[in-house]
């Protein structure tokens, strides 16, 4: 019995050492850094919802190109966020996705998030953004060479009074 269980915890630690040398995750700071320092232009404090230059600018620089197809991307997100410091935002999509990025307009930064999906990954991220004012939202996914994407405008209120 010994002997089986000596094989067992053998072949376990060989497993966990493989496999995070399998797993690969690219740092887009590092590989794609103007992406990242692309600022949204905000005219005094205020900015325009629609405006989407800085997204444009950001999604050129990271993927080489801004043509998006609308559709097939699923982005929640909340029509009013009480709380600018913690606005939900769930990305899904059906698609076999290389690569999500997630945008914004309401802060100078224009890049939020951009995630590296695994072969056959599921696309379902979920995660908390700041937004300092009302602006735009719009998720990218990458896949089969071509961009997909979503878009929504959340508007933040003061005091967190609803309206």
């Amino acid at each position: 019995m010994n002997r089986r269980k000596f094989i067992s915890i053998g072949l376990g630690v060989f497993v966990a050492a493989i496999i995070p040398s399998s797993l690969s995750a690219v740092n887009f700071r590092d590989t794609k850094p103007k992406a990242w320092s692309l600022m949204n232009p905000l005219k005094g404090k205020k900015v325009d919802a629609s405006s989407l230059n800085g997204i444009n600018s950001a999604m050129k620089e990271l993927y080489g190109t801004s043509t998006v197809i609308e559709g097939k991307v699923k982005l929640k997100a909340p029509d009013i966020a009480e709380n600018g410091a913690l606005v939900p935002i769930t990305i899904s999509s059906d698609l076999n996705a290389k690569t999500v990025a997630l945008f914004q307009n309401a802060n100078p930064e224009a890049t939020v998030a951009v995630f590296n999906v695994p072969a056959n990954g599921i696309v379902y991220y979920s995660l908390r953004i700041k937004m300092g004012q009302t602006g735009t939202v719009t998720a990218v996914v990458e896949s089969g060479g071509k961009l997909y994407s979503a878009t929504r405008v959340v508007k933040v209120t003061k005091g967190g009074c609803g309206g």
